[in-house]
């Protein structure tokens, strides 16, 4: 508590939240370092197709094609000329429409590409912009030192690190810049009678929008506004809300006019189409957001973790959501104030729980968690409780997110570098001459595909020759039985069946399982699912190439830890076991 208390009064200075924003700059610093990774790689190869007015940007526009990853024109060509996996929902599509987000990336394109120090240093300019709007923010709300140790608490959080080591992921930090200039806009309105506030408050939800889905958010915020800071009746209170809904609404139709969505993905949920997944997905993911909020913790492991791991984990997630509610609440509840912060803290994370669990989906969230927490902070130093247990839940919490998060927030802020480094490369061993554009590479068992796609999307845009196609027949963290009952096919059948882990689950949502006898075609290969297991996921698959398996078209590697291998095929009525990477 004394450290606390000492921190406490530095917080009172003049100065103060300058010198946090200050240090928040130079602990994000290291982001600099982080390399171009799948998206960017991706959306370089878009940009170049586009600029260079190729056949395939025919019809499209940069700024509403740039973060379209998957449609089904698209997913076709992978199919067929790519690195497209079989088991790809036949309505596969990832596609978001943020034109306002993707021209920024345009300027790096023409100013500097390729120069990922000045784009990162492009995206801290946003970080720059966000935290001191969200000083303003806090300051017409809070006392100016608590406003400061919340900003400190927001900005020091390691969950900011990957948003700014992802290049990609500056669309939050804008949408962010834009939500905040929503709610202090809207304020502004309504408690001081500022008349701009009522038409520039949605015009700048509406830029949010134009920047990502994750300004949806913002209205969270408004909702909690409306109820519990707000004056009136609240059917008035309600109605003043009336310009962001048509705000969201036209947002609404001409995102999906446009074809922009997600579809048969299992690393997003649709809520409107798939409600009952969806709320599946909030209860379980909202104790592990939370959990990655309130502490180091990162998010993105949930999706590593074995079953049993998953369990214990799920379990102090709770525990620890429940112990910080219960010290919490009785500091919090008397407040209109942070009943408005926690409204925002809990819709926010509803919609973030539609995609995979990332820190860097954490942005609004902590919009209202660092208020919220710097509050029951100061209640505790101003009126220290009787019972150690509030003071050692306080302190921990203190710990966690003002000494250990600053801490891993560098490391975190390398995030991509590290995933570069730490993943095998399958680009060493594959040859870069221009020969291997006439092979096709087939890969029977690899643990995960992250890898490829790295280096095929660096390859694309670097116009670097790579195979002329890629087959990988299975993803998995266990043994592979293989047989080959003829001279053109191979029949495989995982341990713990076909793509279990869940980045492989990205390509086809559980509502879209496979049945026996099911067959996916290619022009040079055949796939037909033998057996099943009860979740839907192929058991066991029958693969037919157009030729024998010896052909001098075909590449044959397997995955190893470094990478990719060379591998033969058995011999005709031969079956092996494919042992997985330790």
């Amino acid at each position: 508590m004394r450290a606390l208390r000492c921190f406490w009064a530095r917080l009172q200075g003049r100065w103060a939240g300058r010198i946090v924003v200050l240090i928040a700059l130079v602990l994000a610093l290291p982001s600099i370092f982080s390399p171009l990774f799948i998206d960017e790689h991706l959306q370089t190869s878009k940009w170049n197709a586009w600029h260079g007015h190729t056949e395939r940007s025919r019809g499209k526009h940069i700024l509403n094609d740039y973060f379209v990853f998957a449609d089904q024109a698209e997913n076709q060509r992978e199919m067929e000329h790519g690195l497209g996996l079989w088991w790809t929902a036949p309505d596969f599509k990832i596609a978001f429409w943020r034109p306002l987000a993707a021209a920024t990336h345009v300027v790096d394109h023409y100013l500097w590409p390729g120069n990922t120090v000045l784009i990162h240093l492009h995206g801290l300019l946003w970080f720059l912009a966000l935290l001191v709007a969200l000083n303003a923010l806090y300051r017409r709300f809070l006392a100016p030192p608590v406003a400061t140790l919340a900003l400190a608490l927001y900005a020091w959080d390691d969950a900011r690190g990957m948003v700014l080591s992802w290049i990609a992921n500056r669309h939050a930090l804008i949408a962010g810049v834009f939500g905040i200039g929503v709610l202090i806009a809207h304020d502004r309105w309504r408690r001081e009678g500022w008349r701009p506030g009522a038409w520039l408050a949605p015009a700048l939800l509406a830029l949010g929008l134009l920047s990502s889905e994750m300004a949806l958010a913002t209205t969270a915020f408004l909702l909690g506004h409306a109820l519990f800071i707000d004056r009136g009746s609240l059917a008035r209170r309600i109605a003043y809300l009336f310009p962001y809904g048509l705000v969201v609404a036209a947002w609404q139709w001409v995102y999906l006019a446009g074809g922009y969505g997600v579809v048969g993905s299992g690393g997003y949920v649709n809520p409107l189409a798939e409600p009952l997944l969806f709320a599946a997905k909030v209860i379980e993911r909202a104790p592990i957001y939370m959990l990655a909020q309130l502490t180091p913790f990162e998010s993105m492991l949930w999706g590593m973790y074995s079953p049993g791991a998953k369990i214990a984990v799920y379990l102090l997630a709770l525990a620890v959501v429940v112990v910080v509610a219960r010290v919490a609440w009785p500091r919090l509840a008397a407040s209109a104030q942070s009943r408005f912060w926690l409204v925002g803290v809990a819709l926010s994370l509803v919609f973030i729980c539609a995609s995979g669990t990332w820190d860097r989906q954490l942005v609004f969230v902590g919009f209202g968690a660092a208020p919220v927490l710097a509050m029951v902070i100061v209640h505790v130093l101003d009126a220290p409780p009787s019972s150690r247990w509030p003071r050692f839940v306080v302190c921990t919490l203190a710990v966690f997110n003002l000494v250990l998060a600053p801490l891993v927030l560098p490391l975190k802020s390398m995030s991509i570098l590290g995933m570069v480094r730490m993943l095998p490369s399958p680009d060493g061993s594959v040859s870069r001459d221009a020969t291997v554009a006439n092979k096709t590479l087939v890969v029977p068992w690899i643990n995960l595909e992250m890898p490829l796609w790295l280096a095929w999307s660096q390859r694309d845009a670097e116009g670097i020759p790579k195979p002329r196609k890629t087959r990988v027949l299975s993803v998995s963290f266990g043994d592979v039985f293989v047989t080959r009952p003829d001279a053109v096919t191979l029949v495989l059948r995982p341990k713990d069946g076909f793509f279990a882990g869940d980045s492989s689950k990205v390509f086809r949502s559980s509502s879209r399982p496979f049945h026996k006898g099911d067959v996916v075609k290619v022009s040079d290969m055949t796939a037909t699912v033998v057996d099943v297991l009860d979740d839907g996921r192929p058991l066991e698959v029958e693969f037919r190439f157009a030729t024998p398996l010896e052909s001098p078209e075909w590449l044959w590697m397997r995955g190893v830890p470094q990478g990719l291998a060379g591998w033969t095929p058995p011999k005709v009525g031969q079956a092996i076991v494919l042992p997985a990477v330790p």
